[in-house]
């Protein structure tokens, strides 16, 4: 995700089980880092992460319908802490299964300052979440027999509390930036936000974390 853009990010361990990242899968040198336009802490947690080589390993697809049924469930994989009184990750991959909340009963539940808008999802709220340390993982759904990304762990207040789900960015919502980077078609230098970035981020909780 867009939080998770930094410079001393040099590596990206991918297809690996383990959180080290350096006992399977692969390793590949990232090149370039690119933050959502439209990203402020709040909406469009999304980077694009581009790597020296391809990687052998086939990726999940991106879901771009932005209807994603209230009450369907979804399964989110991550390495990060097992509870909010934990004080280290996970060193294997863990999933949960999650259910999706309808936006409108989300905006309830959640901190008044951070307003459910149409680029987010919700997911979770009995006793299973994304944690600390999960900062965009995957949330997905299948589709005839195959995976789709349709959001990306982004932020909430708690973890695995319940009647409180985890906020995702929805995939849906960056498909004008995410979609170049899935196809032939030139990527733009220079991508112009559609609406003005705010200059003031919005606060942020204490949930995300790379």
């Amino acid at each position: 995700t867009a939080t998770c853009v930094h410079t001393s990010l040099t590596y990206s361990s991918v297809g690996s089980h383990y959180l080290s990242g350096d006992k399977d899968g692969e390793r590949i040198k990232i090149v370039k880092q690119t933050r959502h336009p439209l990203f402020d802490h709040h909406e469009f947690d999304f980077a694009i992460f581009e790597l020296e080589t391809a990687s052998k390993i086939a990726p999940v697809k991106v879901n771009f319908d932005p209807v994603v049924t209230p009450g369907s469930w979804a399964t989110v994989r991550g390495w990060g802490k097992f509870s909010d009184a934990e004080y280290t990750r996970s060193p294997v991959l863990l999933e949960a299964d999650v259910k999706v909340w309808d936006n409108v009963e989300c905006s309830k539940t959640v901190d008044a300052s951070l307003p459910i808008m149409d680029s987010h999802i919700c997911a979770g709220g009995a006793d299973k979440d994304w944690c600390t340390g999960d900062s965009g993982a995957p949330l997905i759904v299948n589709k005839a027999g195959e995976d789709y990304v349709v959001g990306l762990a982004s932020w909430g207040s708690t973890c695995a509390t319940k009647n409180v789900p985890g906020v995702y960015s929805r995939t849906s919502s960056a498909r004008d930036f995410i979609e170049p980077y899935l196809s032939t078609k030139p990527v733009p230098t220079n991508p112009v936000p559609t609406n003005p970035v705010p200059t003031n981020p919005v606060p942020t909780t204490t949930k995300p974390s790379c």
